[in-house]
């Protein structure tokens, strides 16, 4: 069922129940309004009784005065009938109810052919020259009952031709109502799976379908860039590849048709493996990247010792450039808070980011100085990596966390693309972020910010 259809249902429905609601209402208070009526029609003419007794001749011109099929019986103390009007006497009076009716007025109703609705009735007492009488009037409302029938009538006629409006209303206006809609499905008709610079042209930008095809485009602006970014990524990562493949089979092909000693074979065989081992830290960096993405953060619930990791980071790079000097820093209010501080996540996933980081500080700057800062903001710890480097451009500052995007000033120091991707990566899913400062022959800081748990 469409929505235009469901609109129209569910409104047709709600109007319905309104009108049905609101039709038992009117018909209920009218027969409650007719009862009421004919009880008092019938306690006057009950009442009229005595006259019976005091006036004879007063109580015969009141008959003129009749209800339909009424009918009126006096009995004495001992149930003895001594008075019947004319009319249908169609109604078997009982002991119960007669001494009921000497006690309290009594309204009942009973069947009597051939009427199909009951006809009604009254039983009360009264005194004349010390004796207490009863006297029971019976009657059918003939023109309330008919108006009843006609209001009934009235009433579903009504509400059968008010649903027929509301359906035919309740469908133009969802068609109406989903107009804007229909259109914006017209366009994605029109659209080609591979064009991610199709957008979605709404009628009306402030409502609803508006607000619905910018977020629409806003998912295309981001696939569209995710798709270069794919494209690149595929592109650079072959040609990374590829080239030094391409190089060791020339290398080996021509140790094998020209080397003659083997020192020349040895020395061939020595640049190839170093072709190799490139293209092998690059397989290397692809697959951790793959795995860092099949990765959730509710797998990494480990409790983190910032301080030994950051140490123990420090200290690989020492025996990895044991020339380059690394500056660590710890705030006081670090040093303060570091007992109570915790930070929840994946040791050697933090441990691999902030070795990316350090790495492309030391590369880039051509092994000068690097300052590795760490200070307590709450609720974040923030470790800052800063060199004295080449910098970045700042057209380029948005496109580092790009898979194999490398700013256009690295020139020969070697390397991939992929370190800041991955330590963007795992960053995220630390609950994190991780910015960057740049500008070109300026150096470059990287603040690393970590979110922290109470104890």
């Amino acid at each position: 069922m469409s929505i235009k259809q469901r609109i129209t249902v569910g409104f047709g429905l709600l109007v319905a129940t309104l009108l049905l609601l609101f039709s038992v209402f009117i018909f209920q208070t009218y027969e409650s309004y007719r009862r009421s009526q004919m009880h008092t029609r019938l306690q006057r003419r009950a009442l009229a009784a005595q006259l019976f007794f005091q006036n004879r001749s007063e109580f015969q011109r009141t008959n003129y005065l009749t209800l339909p099929e009424q009918h009126e019986s006096i009995f004495d103390t001992q149930n003895k009938r001594i008075y019947s009007s004319s009319g249908p006497d169609d109604y078997k009076f009982t002991d119960a109810l007669l001494k009921e009716s000497r006690h309290d007025e009594v309204y009942f109703t009973y069947l009597s052919p051939p009427w199909d609705e009951p006809k009604e009735g009254i039983g009360l007492s009264f005194v004349s020259r010390g004796i207490r009488y009863v006297a029971v009037v019976t009657a059918y409302d003939l023109a309330g009952r008919q108006t009843s029938w006609n209001l009934l009538l009235m009433l579903v006629a009504g509400n059968i031709l008010s649903m027929i409006v509301i359906a035919l209303v309740g469908f133009l206006f969802a068609r109406r109502a989903m107009r804007p809609f229909d259109a914006l499905i017209g366009q994605l008709d029109r659209a080609t799976v591979n064009d991610f610079s199709f957008r979605l042209t709404p009628t009306i930008t402030t409502d609803e379908a508006g607000y619905l095809a910018g977020s629409f485009n806003q998912l295309l602006s981001q696939l569209q860039t995710l798709a270069l970014s794919q494209e690149n990524f595929v592109a650079y990562a072959s040609h990374e590849i590829r080239t030094p493949l391409t190089v060791v089979k020339g290398m080996l092909e021509t140790a094998l048709a020209y080397d003659q000693s083997l020192p020349d074979a040895q020395q061939s065989m020595e640049r190839a493996l170093h072709r190799l081992d490139g293209a092998i830290d690059l397989a290397n960096a692809l697959l951790r990247l793959a795995e860092v993405e099949n990765l959730k953060p509710t797998q990494l619930q480990e409790d983190i010792n910032l301080v030994d990791t950051i140490l123990d980071t420090v200290m690989y790079f020492g025996e990895k450039y044991p020339h380059q000097h690394i500056d660590l820093q710890l705030t006081d209010e670090f040093t303060e808070q570091s007992s109570t501080i915790r930070v929840v996540g994946n040791v050697t996933l933090l441990r691999t980011a902030l070795i990316n980081i350090i790495d492309n500080a030391c590369k880039y700057s051509d092994f000068k100085p690097v300052t590795v800062s760490v200070q307590y903001q709450s609720p974040w710890v923030i470790i800052s990596i800063g060199d004295e480097g080449i910098g970045i451009p700042a057209t380029q500052v948005t496109d580092v966390f790009l898979p194999m995007m490398r700013a256009e000033n690295v020139g020969a120091i070697p390397g991939f693309g992929l370190g800041l991707t991955l330590s963007k990566k795992i960053v995220d899913m630390h609950l994190g972020q991780l910015e960057v400062q740049a500008n070109p022959d300026s150096g470059t800081t990287v603040s690393l910010r970590l979110p922290t748990l109470p104890l």
